[in-house]
């Protein structure tokens, strides 16, 4: 009876950003699980790749190239999805990216690329799909925050202030959309090792500064997010709308 909780045959997810890092490391969590993934990034050599490893798993799956940062490559994603599936049961919105620098000195450019790719991105992909779900009165939303949307951190003010953003319309919309039996929650991890970080992680001096912050000791992988995703998308998590589990080693611990 436990495990059946967790279990996901049949329902069909959306991951966002699914290419490569976590994207790819959650829709294959999902697949694994039984669920059909529809992977998208503006990639599509990259989410072709997770598509075919997720089929791999006995399931299937769609790559779809989109820009989620642009209402219309939002809106023909989530058109392929229902076209291909009829339905969206998990929405993940994982697309994300990070700018540093001191604030005296940080461009408007970059603070509007900031709050576009990893707000913005958010907001479109939900609403849009939101709106299927709305209909159907069921559905599981997972955002991809940071801890770092709670916590400061130096040369970061942008970064901190969208995934902030990003708990907040979470927290937001799973008061507005519990009335259709829509839960949305939120994952919030910290310094996991990726594509994007492997290269400043091979700086010995600055992955030890990271690890002596997180009382694990380590570096978090992207496998590392595996479970709390499932958990999120399944049936186990029925009672559970609004909140943030922070994935982190316990770096928001202290």
């Amino acid at each position: 009876m436990c495990v059946e909780l967790f279990n996901l045959h049949d329902k069909v997810a959306l991951v966002t950003g699914a290419g490569k890092g976590l994207g790819k490391s959650m829709a294959l969590a999902l697949s694994e699980s039984g669920a059909h993934v529809a992977v998208a990034s503006r990639t599509f050599s990259d989410v072709e790749e997770t598509a075919q490893e997720i089929e791999a798993c006995g399931v299937k799956s769609v790559p779809i190239a989109a820009d989620v940062t642009k209402p219309e490559d939002v809106a023909k994603m989530v058109e392929m999805v229902l076209t291909e599936f009829k339905t969206i049961d998990i929405l993940v919105n994982n697309v994300g990216a990070f700018i540093g620098g001191a604030m005296q000195d940080f461009s408007l450019t970059d603070w509007n690329k900031m709050m576009e790719i990893n707000l913005t991105s958010t907001y479109l992909c939900t609403k849009t799909a939101g709106k299927h779900m709305i209909e159907r009165k069921r559905g599981k939303i997972i955002t991809v925050s940071s801890a770092l949307g709670v916590l400061g951190a130096g040369r970061s003010s942008a970064y901190c202030a969208s995934k902030g953003g990003v708990i907040q319309l979470t927290k937001a919309l799973a008061v507005e959309w519990a009335k259709y039996n829509i839960h949305v929650n939120s994952i919030a991890p910290y310094s996991l090792e990726t594509e994007t970080t492997r290269e400043m992680l091979k700086d010995e001096k600055i992955k030890q500064s990271i690890i002596s912050k997180i009382p694990l000791q380590r570096i978090g992988q992207p496998s590392d997010l595996s479970g709390t995703v499932v958990f999120l998308a399944s049936k186990a998590s029925d009672y559970i709308t609004g909140q943030v589990i922070f994935v982190d080693g316990g770096f928001s611990a202290q």
